[in-house]
């Protein structure tokens, strides 16, 4: 059975160069037809050319991209929304470093509250495992020991006048120095309206924080400028812990 060739032989010929069909005609092909065939089958395939259009780039018309969060240390005092509310919760004055040593983050937030007074604890530590904390409390205070050490610190938030400081080294009492041979590094208790506030480095840290890897302390001018930098934070600052509207 004959194969089905198209009812137009002019429309079949597109594409055909001529001398294929010279050719053809040439070996004496008695049909039309079939020469069509011949000649089609050697048919070029289209080549492109420096004038074809370029591929259609693809868009993302009507999508929109998403920002990502920002980072920790974007925050004031690098704590999250959620880590202010849980110490705005609970309705005492704010006291937070608005200088923190680069790379540092907080790790973690303590809060306390009950009858008889409330507390917050924000414990910052960096990638080479220095901390410090920053320690908040109503009341029930000691006193600092005395340490081999000490600078003066002028803190703006301190509710008076009197020389308070920075105490680093080891303690000079023996007992102490026994039981807590490692360095200190702690500020003052600071008075505000209605409490203290202080610095406490890796000695504090490490004896009073259960479940947390061991670190070590900042250095001393480091420590003197978080200490100076401590303020008493508005609420305007603040937030509530919630993305504006």
């Amino acid at each position: 059975m004959l194969p089905f060739f198209e009812p137009n032989p002019l429309r079949s010929l597109q594409g055909v160069k001529p001398d294929r069909l010279n050719n053809c005609r040439r070996l004496g092909l008695l049909t039309t037809s079939l020469c069509l065939v011949l000649a089609a089958c050697s048919r070029e395939a289209p080549v492109a050319t420096p004038d074809s259009d370029p591929p259609l780039p693809v868009t993302t018309q009507g999508f929109e991209a998403v920002p990502p969060p920002p980072p920790q240390s974007a925050f004031i005092a690098s704590l999250t929304p959620e880590q202010s509310a849980q110490i705005k919760a609970l309705d005492v004055p704010v006291v937070l470093p608005t200088a923190i040593p680069d790379g540092f983050l907080v790790e973690q937030v303590n809060v306390t509250q009950d009858e008889r007074f409330s507390s917050y604890q924000i414990l910052y530590r960096d990638a080479g495992d220095r901390c410090f904390v920053i320690e908040h409390a109503s009341g029930g205070i000691g006193g600092t020991p005395t340490t081999e050490n000490r600078v003066a610190v002028n803190p703006p938030a301190i509710s008076d006048e009197a020389d308070y400081g920075l105490n680093y080294g080891s303690y000079m009492a023996p007992d102490l120095k026994a039981q807590f041979p490692e360095p200190n590094l702690s500020s003052d208790w600071l008075p505000i309206t209605t409490g203290f506030y202080r610095f406490a480095g890796a000695a504090y840290i490490n004896n009073a924080w259960d479940g947390l890897s061991p670190c070590q302390n900042i250095e001393v001018d480091e420590a003197v400028t978080v200490i100076e930098s401590l303020a008493l934070i508005s609420d305007d600052i603040q937030g509530d812990g919630t993305s504006p509207d």
